[in-house]
């Protein structure tokens, strides 16, 4: 069962994609859209830290059992570091078509509890809107859940097969340099999301070449790991591309409405976006001279 948690530990980079989702919501995210996230437990997650593996009792792998009987109907986003999940995120939440978050990165403190089947069964609960629960995954969030789910049921399922009426939507960035780079400023300031009455960071970001190339094949092999997860399970999700969405989401918003049959949501058009967009000169200039360093590989000196 812990084979695709111990797996991820052998490619570099892997571990925790995409964490600093969840360890932020509680103060960045507008409390009309934050996530529940209960523990199931007196004990405070710091003392759990570094502990045994949680044993199953027996009141919860009925309440997991019942928490996913009560959802209607679920959707999972397969998501990438920097691909723009957390704004696809918050149109759906605003569009009422679930409440989706990064709910399943295990190594964070809500997940160090000695009952994880009812911290799982409390989070389904808490942020299952209208009948529907949506998430978004990186590949080694969806290992850890269905082997979570597996354990509790006695059913080793697929995650699709595990949740009701589910779907999966995968969201790409198609410009792979502009992601990594966006990735990279990211650890460099410390700033992941930037609200639209926030104070952007005008940090100065060096040029790096070894550290944002290290960024690009972290967001190209997460892509392949999705990759070969689809294609091993013969899933074909719904592709949205940031590219698209960023530029027309009320239209994104009604094509994953009708994907996922939801007949009730609320429209976005003329929406502002909640979300600052991070690029600016910095940036563009970073790139640049990525692409130059790429170019100039080979090259005679002097």
């Amino acid at each position: 069962m812990r084979l695709g948690i111990i797996a991820r530990n052998l490619v570099p980079g892997l571990a925790g994609i995409g964490s600093y989702i969840v360890e932020m919501t509680r103060e960045l995210v507008p409390a009309r859209h934050r996530p529940v996230f209960l523990t199931p437990s007196a004990r405070e997650p710091e003392e759990l830290v570094g502990a045994d593996i949680p044993t199953i009792r027996k009141g919860s792998r009925s309440a997991l059992r019942n928490a996913l009987r009560n959802i209607e109907r679920s959707y999972s986003i397969a998501f990438t570091p920097r691909c723009g999940s957390n704004h696809l995120c918050d149109l759906l939440a605003r569009a009422g078509i679930g409440r989706p978050t990064e709910y399943f990165q295990y190594e964070l403190p809500h997940w160090k509890v000695a009952d994880l089947e009812a911290a799982v069964s409390a989070v389904l609960k808490q942020n299952t809107v209208n009948g529907i629960f949506g998430a978004k995954i990186a590949h080694d969030h969806c290992a850890w859940l269905r082997s979570v789910i597996a354990r509790a049921t006695g059913e080793d399922k697929s995650l699709g097969d595990a949740f009701p009426n589910h779907r999966w939507i995968r969201l790409v960035r198609k410009d792979k340099i502009a992601q990594a780079m966006s990735l990279y400023t990211a650890q460099v300031t410390q700033q992941w999301l930037v609200w639209q009455n926030d104070t952007k960071s005008n940090e100065e970001v060096p040029y790096d070449f070894p550290a944002i190339m290290a960024c690009y094949h972290t967001v190209v092999t997460a892509e392949l790991a999705w990759d070969v997860y689809f294609s091993e399970h013969g899933i074909e999700p719904l592709v949205v591309t940031y590219e698209d969405f960023s530029e027309r989401p009320h239209q994104t918003v009604a094509a994953i409405a009708a994907y996922l049959a939801v007949e009730t949501w609320y429209s976005l058009e003329g929406a502002e976006a909640n979300l600052r967009v991070q690029r600016d000169e910095n940036t563009a200039s970073l790139m640049a001279q990525f692409r130059h360093t790429l170019i100039d590989i080979g090259s005679l000196e002097g």
